[in-house]
């Protein structure tokens, strides 16, 4: 990976340690393998993965299966109940997978896009969040990244979030609690561009 984008991938890991989200870089073969990893140590047993071709490319729903783990496609997988679906009724161990638009260095911040694959829900409904983020979609800035997000000429997106770690509030006795929100454990992998 060239010294620009390792530097930015750095980054916004390093962001996302610091408020208690992790990170890895890895080459584009062995991201099946990575994420089979960190949902294992996760206890995971079920993964709700977005429509997007880049998840397939990277072989993550058949290394997920062959790991034992249930893949869900999202939109398809809302017709099961979200209930069962994400634990609330069922197994609790579920993860859900993003495609981050952007990734952001300086905030270690990910820019997620609603589309009709990709829903809105998936990073903040599940028990655990693992964005796969190309490192060609690494930016220094938030201002680089948001002016690319509401380009002229470019549909804005029906919906922007912009992740810099688990969910986390202090809303009560000001006692700082995780997963109050959404997931309760964040960990990006920056997947290296073949």
């Amino acid at each position: 990976m060239a010294a620009a984008l390792s530097d930015l991938a750095e980054g916004v890991i390093a962001g996302l340690t610091r408020r208690r989200g992790s990170g890895e870089t890895v080459p584009a073969a062995a991201a099946g393998d990575a994420a089979v990893a960190r949902m294992g140590a996760w206890g995971v047993t079920r993964a709700v993965l977005p429509d997007d071709p880049l998840l397939g490319d990277l072989g993550l729903p058949e290394a997920l299966g062959a790991a034992g783990i249930e893949v869900l496609r999202w939109p398809d997988a809302r017709g099961r109940g979200w209930p069962e679906l994400l634990g609330l009724d069922g197994p609790e161990g579920t993860a859900g997978v993003t495609v981050p638009t952007l990734g952001v260095a300086e905030r270690g911040t990910l820019v997620l896009e609603a589309s009709p694959g990709h829903g809105r829900s998936i990073d903040t409904a599940c028990a655990f969040h693992l964005p796969v983020l190309p490192a060609s979609r690494l930016r220094r800035t938030l201002g680089e990244a948001l002016a690319e997000t509401y380009a002229a000429g470019r549909r804005a997106p029906s919906a922007v979030s912009l992740v810099s770690g688990p969910s986390r509030t202090s809303d009560i006795e000001k006692i700082s609690t995780l997963g109050a929100h959404g997931a309760v454990a964040i960990h990006l992998l920056v997947v290296e561009d073949r």
